[in-house]
């Protein structure tokens, strides 16, 4: 069950909320404390949501897979914001990699500018001639040191039907009102799934976006109740603990994080029934 969760733990990492109005507002005097004050709805407080597991389907004998039913197929599948490299490596096996070369992300799907060579069981990215092996891992090319994600595949080749798993995923309802900030563009909210840490923002009529909470240089946590602010006209996150500003993919724009990145996590959503899901 959807709860709101404390976060006392959290509490050494950051001044309190007493100690960071005090800090602020006492030279304005009442005026200004008030005013900052109402800034701060609550202490450590966040949306707590179950995971659930999240796969993609395939079926060799439908037209969009029919690349599967041959050894060394390969087919490119958009699973929302998720982009997968389907191959099909041997007569059993089906395997599922990130469909983008982590050198210059080149998409790898057959009809871009990927290949697979299966007498080697050899992926090639041809724009600037990388290669991976069976692992995802860079053997070659100036993707070197680098890798393809992989994802766990279940695949019956006397059906022709698999599944891959893609991981967890995190659903939300805007009709529920613990997820009421995501209503309006701009608005942001603090998630935890188990271990994870996630902030939510709505950027815009259609699209929300996920991202790591804790700030990458002294882990503040940028929920909008803490330390976090979203400007929507820049599409810029700050943390109001040493003023670090994070543009739209994450990256650090300014600031004692520069050089560093907010995680990011593939979201879909639908406006019209204000369902979506964060693929963690």
């Amino acid at each position: 069950m959807t709860k709101i969760k404390s976060h006392p733990e959290l509490a050494p990492l950051m001044p309190s909320r007493r100690a960071f109005l005090q800090t602020s507002c006492s030279v304005a005097g009442l005026a200004a404390f008030s005013a900052c004050n109402s800034q701060w709805p609550g202490e450590f407080t966040t949306v707590n949501v179950t995971p659930s597991g999240t796969s993609l389907s395939f079926d060799t004998s439908l037209p969009a897979y029919a690349a599967l039913a041959t050894v060394g197929g390969m087919v490119g599948v958009d699973s929302g914001s998720t982009k997968i490299l389907l191959i099909r490596s041997s007569a059993t096996v089906v395997e599922a990699f990130s469909r983008l070369c982590p050198h210059a992300q080149a998409d790898l799907a057959p009809d871009q500018m990927g290949s697979y060579d299966v007498a080697t069981s050899t992926l090639t990215c041809h724009l600037h001639n990388s290669t991976f092996d069976a692992t995802g891992a860079c053997t070659g090319g100036p993707a070197l040191g680098k890798s393809l994600k992989s994802y766990p595949v279940t695949f019956d080749a006397t059906t022709g039907k698999g599944s891959v798993a893609l991981g967890t995923a995190l659903a939300f309802d805007l009709s529920q009102a613990q997820f009421a900030p995501l209503a309006t563009v701009g608005g942001m909210l603090g998630l935890d799934s188990g271990s994870t840490q996630l902030l939510l923002i709505r950027v815009s009529d259609t699209a929300i976006s996920a991202f790591s909470r804790l700030c990458p240089h002294a882990q503040a946590d940028l929920a909008p109740d803490q330390m976090g602010s979203y400007d929507v006209a820049s599409s810029t996150i700050t943390c109001h603990l040493h003023n670090s500003q994070f543009d739209a993919t994450g990256a650090c724009t300014s600031g004692p994080a520069l050089g560093k990145s907010l995680k990011t996590y593939p979201v879909t959503f639908d406006k019209t029934t204000g369902l979506g899901s964060v693929t963690l």
